[in-house]
């Protein structure tokens, strides 16, 4: 079997968990109710990039060639690095929607029961399913070796950071100083004390 099928199967598999884990969390600690804070026109351009990007994964998968034309050139290693990322994103994910818990898919305007989350990975950033979510993508982008898939990848990643504030406004409305001061010692995406670390 050769590296590139070994690639694909690879790939085939971590797409699966990927679709799977937020169903069975949610059946886990049946959560239904869905509401967000934050409005479906501002999550469809994030929407339709990730359809895109799923679209560009599941056309590798079934056939390369449909994908060749976007192809860069990227040895063995680094692609096999792509599963490495992968499966450390998904991990990352798992964490996350542990402690979530009843909070996961549901906005802090949706559920009376929202509780605001500080442990686990919360503990050190405020989002960490999209930190996750970025190294799982990115470890995509490297299994495929498709500049298609980057480049929607980063698209993604600027669309979500960009409705964050809205998101975190939300959640400023329902705990008020509680989260305020948990935002002081908390990074928005990367752990606070690496950031004064970067600093000095």
């Amino acid at each position: 079997m050769t590296s590139e099928a070994l690639l694909r199967i690879a790939l085939a598999v971590v797409i699966v968990v990927d679709l799977s884990l937020p169903r069975y969390f949610r059946r886990r600690y049946a959560v239904a109710h869905q509401r967000r804070d934050v409005s479906t026109s501002r999550l469809l351009p994030e929407r339709l990039l990730t359809i895109a990007i799923y679209a560009g994964l599941l056309a590798f998968v079934i056939n390369p060639r449909w994908l060749a034309w976007s192809h860069v050139g990227l040895a063995d290693g680094p692609r096999a690095l792509g599963v490495v990322l992968s499966i450390a994103g998904l991990a990352g994910l798992t964490w996350a929607f542990r402690h979530l818990g009843h909070n996961l898919m549901a906005g802090p305007g949706g559920r009376e029961d929202y509780t605001l989350v500080t442990t686990g990975p919360y503990h050190w950033v405020r989002h960490p399913m999209y930190g996750f979510w970025t190294v799982l993508f990115l470890g995509y982008c490297l299994l495929t070796a498709s500049w298609y898939v980057a480049v929607l990848t980063l698209a993604a990643v600027g669309a979500v950071v960009r409705r964050t504030p809205a998101e975190e406004a939300a959640l400023v409305a329902r705990f008020g100083a509680a989260y305020h001061e948990y935002a002081e010692h908390t990074g928005r995406f990367i752990p606070r004390r690496l950031l004064v670390l970067h600093k000095r």
